[in-house]
């Protein structure tokens, strides 16, 4: 399901995956292939989280596990592993970017970028990227249409940028069993979202979420061409307090 991301060329990537697709492992697999092949002097990369415990939990046994064949060192109380080449891959927590100013990165994943504070990446980490011309890749899953929509939406007319949307339904990564048991579990909204990758569905009460979901599936929602010489006329029902 990640063979696209991995072999991109892109220098930005924005990954929109269900729940237990494995983002977080292919992401730590792709930053260690890069280090140790880049070919960078005093390489460092960077596993974001919104917070420093969350990366921690979830990606330090991944980049352990993993980095172990070519892992010269390591630091569990600084969360970081330097590789033979002398590249050195380290986690953080969006949560202190205060711990990030100062610092220069050839690559960066930032994991659930739609809980991040305003401001961190544009700020503190997209600077740190300039000198070393790095790469950064923004990970998660849809909670409705924050950040992470803006940037996959953003993403979509950008050359510079590579998207891969990863649902379940396709990915082949959960068995049938295994979804249609998670299905009655839950509501169509909250499956949608969780599963299915819908920006769509996270508005909950939204009018008609499921049959957006499904036009946009079929990519009826699209730029068509017009005639600018004629008028073009837009029917809007925002709703009492529309965001």
């Amino acid at each position: 399901a990640f063979k696209s991301f991995h072999k991109r060329k892109e220098r930005w990537a924005v990954v929109v995956a269900h729940r237990r697709a494995g983002k977080s492992v292919a992401c730590i697999n792709d930053m260690i292939r890069r280090a140790i092949t880049d070919g960078k002097e005093n390489a460092r990369y960077a596993y974001i989280a919104p917070y420093y415990n969350q990366a921690k939990s979830v990606a330090w046994d991944y980049l352990m596990r993993f980095s172990e064949p070519i892992r010269k060192n390591q630091n569990i109380s600084e969360l970081w592993v330097e590789l033979v080449n002398g590249a050195r891959i380290r986690l953080f927590g969006a949560d202190n970017a205060d711990a990030l100013r100062g610092l220069y990165f050839d690559g960066v994943v930032l994991d659930e970028y739609g809980d991040w504070r305003a401001g961190v990446y544009s700020t503190v980490i997209r600077p740190a990227l300039s000198d070393r011309k790095g790469w950064a890749v923004f990970i998660g899953t849809p909670k409705g249409k924050n950040s992470f929509y803006d940037l996959w939406e953003g993403a979509e007319t950008e050359e510079s940028w590579m998207r891969l949307k990863v649902k379940a339904s396709a990915s082949g990564i959960l068995d049938a069993e295994e979804l249609a048991d998670a299905k009655r579990s839950m509501t169509d909204d909250q499956y949608s979202q969780e599963y299915e990758c819908s920006f769509e569905a996270a508005v909950v009460g939204a009018v008609y979420s499921k049959e957006m979901a499904m036009v946009r599936d079929a990519d009826q929602i699209s730029r068509v061409p017009y005639d600018p010489s004629l008028p073009v006329h837009t029917a809007w029902d925002l709703g009492v307090g529309d965001a």
